[in-house]
């Protein structure tokens, strides 16, 4: 029996509940939030259609991009690093105590991994496809005449 193709829209949206799911459990592994505003704000839209360019948005409140990178309220990106230094250095009474907790940018978790799993899969679909297409159109009948 063979097996059933999905479309470009079908495999968007379960990679779309795949990377949702994925950088909330970051969030949670990484006790980001204790309001969890920014792990409720995590969603998702798909536009497009069968042969038409499909579009996933990712959408998260806006300081989730502080929080991955460990900055925000008196920190500066560059100066995140004096901070350890200080913090390192005299103890943590100096400096902020805000530390990246990279929950979109980095590991198997990340935007450019999650990106590359979406492709991975829409590639073998359109090969399962291209070989559907190839099998159906070939005739399984061989003659052969010798003289």
């Amino acid at each position: 029996m063979a097996e059933e193709i999905k479309s470009d829209i079908q495999i968007a949206e379960e990679w779309l509940e795949w990377s949702i799911s994925d950088w909330k459990k970051e969030q949670n592994r990484l006790r980001i939030g204790k309001t969890k505003t920014l792990l409720n704000s995590l969603r998702g839209n798909i536009s497009g259609g069968e042969g038409i360019r499909v579009q996933v948005e990712v959408f998260y409140a806006w300081y989730g991009q502080m929080v991955d990178m460990g900055v925000g309220r008196g920190t500066r990106s560059g100066g995140q690093k004096d901070n350890s230094t200080m913090r390192r250095v005299l103890g943590k009474g100096a400096g902020h105590d805000r530390k990246a907790k990279r929950w979109y940018s980095k590991g198997k978790a990340s935007m450019g991994f999650q990106t590359i799993r979406l492709a991975t899969l829409l590639g073998e679909a359109k090969a399962k496809e291209a070989v559907r297409k190839i099998a159906n159109s070939v005739d399984h009948k061989h003659v052969i005449t010798i003289k």
